[in-house]
């Protein structure tokens, strides 16, 4: 038994409710060395074929799948149906469902984890980028095919586990930008997607761009506005998307805020196939911005933390080719700018 091992078992029962992640730091390792450390106890590596793994993953039917920063978790239950997989990106797509945004080429390792809980053993495959920090996470449910399942975690079983991971490093943005040229590039703008290249042209974050840009098309809320925003489409019952992610996966849902509980500094979502947890107090700056597509202006609203990650985006739902959700727009024009009173 390796040191690393008998270290996370000693933590594990001092701390029984804490998750692997969160006994990774507490012994100052990244969670993709702690699932190494497990390999021939509780663990297997698996092969980095993700391409092949993505497309066997469609024969085992319904998984619960688990994508994550720093400051958000986004829990959703699904089929991996529906794979679309591009030079650089890739798409499962099936919204109401599993509706995943992913970028392989972040991904580094894989692991086959088996856990003992209160409810018996869980089953999962995770999935690390080449920084130790998961990127997506998929956990059998009770109406998974488990011999298909089995069947997969034979055939991606591998004895190779050499991580050599690299430290995660910021992004470098340029600290100069010509606000009369990125705000007459975004009022060019034709189709949301085409903000990304405006943010790589001139190397620049996404708040940056917001404050360059008149505030008919971002201005700054405040950071009540997530609560206040699922408040409000819970009570009118109208369908949103919300869009949590990572270096190497965003997980998209879309539907009807059907149960809100605020606990502690937490908002929660739980619906019946989908779970949200935020952490509220982290939010440091909350953004409305409307961006051009075929169909009109979409609004969102975006959620960061102090350290520039973005924690959320969250939108109206809406389908190609008809416009955005009036009730939508009302709602955010509800929405009051820091410090403003309610």
């Amino acid at each position: 038994m390796n040191q690393r091992y008998e270290h996370y078992l000693a933590l594990k029962g001092e701390h029984p409710k804490k998750y692997a992640r969160d006994l990774a730091a507490l012994m100052g390792i990244g969670e993709a060395q702690l699932c190494e450390a497990r390999v021939g106890h509780d663990a297997q590596a698996l092969k980095t074929d993700f391409p092949a793994l993505l497309a066997a993953l469609e024969a085992v039917g319904e998984t619960k799948s688990i994508t994550r920063n720093e400051y958000a978790v986004h829990e959703q239950v699904g089929k991996y149906e529906n794979l679309h997989l591009g030079e650089h990106a890739g798409l499962i797509l099936n919204p109401r469902a599993l509706d995943q945004r992913l970028f392989p080429q972040q991904w580094h390792s894989a692991f086959f984890l088996r856990d003992m809980t209160a409810r018996g053993e869980r089953q999962s495959i995770q999935i690390f980028d080449r920084h130790g920090d998961a990127v997506l996470k998929i956990y059998t449910t009770e109406n998974t095919d488990i011999a298909a399942w089995d069947a997969l975690i034979a055939q991606f079983t591998t004895d190779a586990t050499s991580l050599e991971l690299t430290p995660a490093s910021g992004p470098q943005h340029s600290e100069t930008l010509d606000a009369t040229t990125v705000e007459a590039e975004w009022r060019a703008m034709t189709d949301v997607h085409q903000f990304f290249g405006l943010l790589k042209r001139h190397n620049i974050s996404r708040q940056q761009a917001f404050r360059a840009v008149a505030d008919d098309l971002a201005w700054q809320v405040s950071n009540d506005s997530l609560a206040q925003l699922l408040n409000q489409a819970q009570q009118d019952g109208n369908e949103i998307m919300i869009f949590i992610g990572n270096r190497g996966c965003t997980q998209i849902f879309t539907g009807a805020v059907e149960k809100l509980m605020p606990m502690d500094n937490w908002i929660n979502i739980f619906n019946p196939n989908f779970t949200l947890h935020l952490m509220a107090d982290h939010i440091s700056e909350s953004w409305v911005t409307r961006k051009q597509s075929g169909d009109g202006f979409v609004t969102s609203l975006e959620l960061f933390a102090a350290d520039g990650t973005q924690i959320a985006q969250l939108y109206g739902q809406r389908s190609e080719g008809t416009p955005e959700q009036t009730r939508w727009r009302e709602q955010l024009a509800l929405l009051t700018t820091p410090g403003a009173a309610a």
